[in-house]
């Protein structure tokens, strides 16, 4: 077990490592345990006024990186919570907050093995609305460099990704959190949120046109069924369509208040078979070409209860792998009746 010691606040250097909770006067947890240390967050721990914390002595990063990630991330949970409800109480959204959040985010993952397993654990459901923004921006970084764009697109496609829900902050509680379906009226209530959303952001100069145009857009759908206004194809901005492919998976695979969240093949299939008329297909091949290369190597759980590791992705039914069980390689593209039920 790594040895802790006690440091002036004034002496931490980046890289550090926290050895317990930062917490504040009433009981918040400001920083986690196993924080990396940055020149944000020393800067933020001395003007909380706190004169000594507590840090790992000769802390091996590589052995407890998975841990630090996650500490990372909750960190620029709690941040991006804080700018949503003070938006909620009527103040003006704060950009570079945001900026500092979404930056924070993309610096602490040295992999893209480290994203999809962070991205992969099991939430609050009360933080999915938060969380489901911080994964939409990963997500949209990610994507946006598989297409080859470049570093200031992809920082607004991270952008769009951190904002895109910035506008469910003035939609009611009840509405947000209600266990079952909406109704039509709630429904109709919850789907100003781009619009809402564009407001906020449309005139602070912090924020460019383009990413405006993203949340505004980002429930437009390529065959006009989407929302607010329901564009078709050409019409919708390159980020929305970026943003509707990896909203899409979040949104698909986490655990929400009305539903449980799907295991990932599932949602590989319902990309398939539901929106290749709906989201921009290249885009979205690009998209399930990648992400499904990260479950080589998983194990899973199918319906008729065997076990196995998936070993290969056909690129013609990415939803279908092959599945190596008991010394047998089973095709699922050739057997209809069998299917991935679990992610173990």
């Amino acid at each position: 077990m790594a040895e802790v010691r006690i440091i002036k606040t004034s002496d931490c250097e980046p890289g550090m490592i926290l050895a317990s909770d930062i917490v504040n006067d009433y009981g918040a947890v400001i920083l986690y345990q196993n924080s990396r240390l940055d020149e944000y967050y020393i800067n933020k721990l001395i003007n909380l006024g706190l004169s000594f914390i507590k840090v790992y002595k000769d802390y091996e990063y590589k052995e407890k990186k998975q841990v630090i990630i996650e500490a990372q991330y909750n960190n620029n949970l709690e941040e991006f919570k804080q700018v949503v409800r003070d938006i909620g109480n009527g103040k003006t959204l704060e950009m570079d907050r945001v900026t500092e959040v979404s930056r924070s985010l993309s610096s602490n993952f040295d992999t893209i093995n480290d994203l999809v397993l962070c991205l992969s654990k099991v939430r609050s459901i009360n933080e999915y609305t938060y969380s489901h923004s911080l994964n939409v921006s990963l997500l949209c970084s990610l994507l946006g460099s598989w297409l080859n764009l470049n570093h200031n697109h992809i920082e607004e496609l991270s952008h769009c990704g951190i904002l895109h829900d910035i506008g469910k902050a003035s939609i009611p509680q009840h509405i947000l959190n209600k266990p079952g379906p909406l109704t039509e009226e709630e429904f109709n209530e919850m789907k100003k949120h781009p619009s809402i959303g564009y407001s906020l952001i449309e005139e602070n100069d912090a924020i460019s046109k383009d990413v405006a145009l993203g949340v505004l857009m980002h429930h437009e759908r390529e065959d006009g069924s989407g929302y607010p206004i329901g564009l078709k194809s050409k019409q919708i901005h390159y980020y929305a369509k970026v943003l509707a492919v990896v909203d899409i998976f979040d949104a698909m695979t986490s655990n929400r208040v009305y539903k449980k969240r799907q295991p990932p093949f599932d949602v590989l299939e319902m990309y398939e078979s539901e929106y290749l008329t709906k989201c921009d297909t290249g885009i979205m091949l690009t998209f399930l070409k990648h992400i499904s290369s990260y479950y080589i190597g998983a194990m899973v759980k199918l319906n008729d209860g065997s076990k196995g590791e998936v070993v290969y992705i056909n690129s013609n039914s990415i939803s279908r792998p092959l599945i190596k069980s008991n010394n047998e390689i089973i095709d699922l593209s050739m057997i209809p009746e069998l299917k991935i039920v679990e992610m173990l």
